[in-house]
């Protein structure tokens, strides 16, 4: 794939335009004791670049009423563009700045340094991040998957303004993919000439990725299947998961129609068990998403003490009943339904059209794979959600959060019961 694709995507919209840029490889390409590097970096590309500095770019923004955003994902970094189709012709010769010259202006970097390091500490109080983070950290052992995006607080520290400069500068040969869609306006194709320009080298092919080597184990042993982060609190969240696929894979459709099966609304399997019958738990669903190399499939609760065994009981069964108890006709036709929902849920707007097609294309995947996707849907059986099951959510690991106590008797358990 060249260095620079741009897809524009014209359709009906009250005068808005929507544009997205997916910059290949975010945090998962953080080097060695620099972890939040790309992160940091992400927050500073809308914070100065071209001819205006912070103040001057921000002025422009907001005094068209448009919207520019930056988010930092473990497989790329996306930065968003909304506007109206008369303030286009202001704003998207900032999608060129941005990438050719970031300001990297050194008070923009304290500054941003010094919000990702609060972030970092707020993120420290939630329960549910902690206990996700301890799970990457066992599940993906080395991976660079295994880190949180937003890095450490030790690394932020590190990072200069040399350090964000030349991973700038390696942007230009990376992989990189705009899509505008909306309402365009009528001189767009001078616009996309002009984004040419960053297609340093049209005939390059992508390498290998740094994380392509990455190999799912085959088994864990139970000792090394969980792992507990004691907090002086009342409630412990539990997060049960097992490393899976990337989205490109095949069997990925099977499992997603599983995600919506135990986790997707009110007639969801874990809702109904856990919070309706059972009333074990705060919040309960699944977190499967979107990634271009192994996926995390996870089941999340959040308990009292007193009801944190009979909950981390219930969901083990779920998760063991997956491999050899069949969905029925009806359950299946459900989690169907509910995943062609979601597909079209998540397609209301021109910038949701926009960011799947970008982060689509940036994957390495085709524009069209929804499309294929939902062709398939009807051709899903019972037997391949068996299949899919056995194949990649047989040896779970187990993150836990909560007071000490009851930590060591539900990891007793969990050993005891592993198998």
């Amino acid at each position: 794939m060249n260095s620079l694709d741009v897809y524009l995507s014209p359709c009906r919209s009250p005068g808005i335009l929507s544009a997205k840029i997916w910059i290949r490889d975010g945090s998962r390409a953080d080097p060695i004791n620099k972890k939040g590097l790309h992160s940091l970096l992400g927050s500073l590309l809308i914070r100065g670049c071209g001819p205006y500095n912070n103040l001057q770019l921000a002025d422009l923004v907001e005094g068209l009423g448009a919207v520019l955003l930056s988010e930092t994902y473990e497989d790329g970094i996306m930065i968003s563009l909304k506007c109206t189709e008369e303030g286009s012709n202001d704003l998207l010769p900032l999608l060129k700045w941005i990438i050719l010259e970031p300001r990297l202006e050194k008070e923009q970097i304290d500054l941003e340094r010094q919000l990702s390091i609060q972030a970092i500490n707020r993120q420290k109080e939630n329960q549910f991040i902690v206990a996700l983070n301890k799970w990457k950290e066992i599940a993906y052992q080395n991976h660079p998957y295994s880190q949180e995006v937003i890095g450490s607080i030790k690394d932020l520290k590190t990072i200069t303004r040399s350090d964000l400069t030349s991973i700038s500068e390696k942007i230009l040969s990376r992989q990189k993919v705009i899509v505008i869609s909306g309402s365009l306006p009528a001189n767009i194709d001078t616009y996309v000439k002009d984004l040419k320009v960053m297609n340093h080298n049209p005939n390059k092919k992508m390498g290998k990725s740094i994380s392509d080597d990455f190999k799912k184990a085959n088994n864990f042993n139970a000792d090394k299947s969980i792992v507990i982060t004691p907090q002086d609190t009342k409630q412990v969240v539990i997060i049960l998961g097992s490393t899976t696929i990337p989205h490109s894979h095949p069997d990925d459709i099977a499992l997603r129609i599983l995600s919506c099966h135990l986790g997707s609304g009110m007639s969801s399997v874990l809702f109904n068990i856990l919070r309706e019958e059972k009333g074990l738990t705060y919040d309960v669903g699944i977190y499967y998403p979107v990634r271009e190399l192994n996926a995390p499939f996870i089941i999340h609760a959040s308990s009292s003490k007193d009801k944190a065994m009979e909950t981390l009981i219930l969901i083990r069964k779920c998760w063991n009943n997956l491999q050899y108890s069949l969905l029925s006709n009806e359950e299946l036709k459900l989690a169907k339904s509910k995943f062609q929902y979601n597909y079209a849920n998540n397609s209301q707007t021109i910038s949701q059209r926009a960011e799947r097609k970008a982060h689509l294309i940036g994957l390495n995947i085709d524009e069209n794979y929804d499309l294929e996707i939902l062709k398939l849907i009807d051709s899903i059986t019972k037997e391949d959600i068996i299949r899919v099951s056995d194949l990649y959510l047989k040896w779970p690991i187990l993150s836990l959060c909560g007071p000490e106590n009851k930590l060591n008797q539900l990891r007793d358990f969990w050993i005891e019961n592993y198998n």
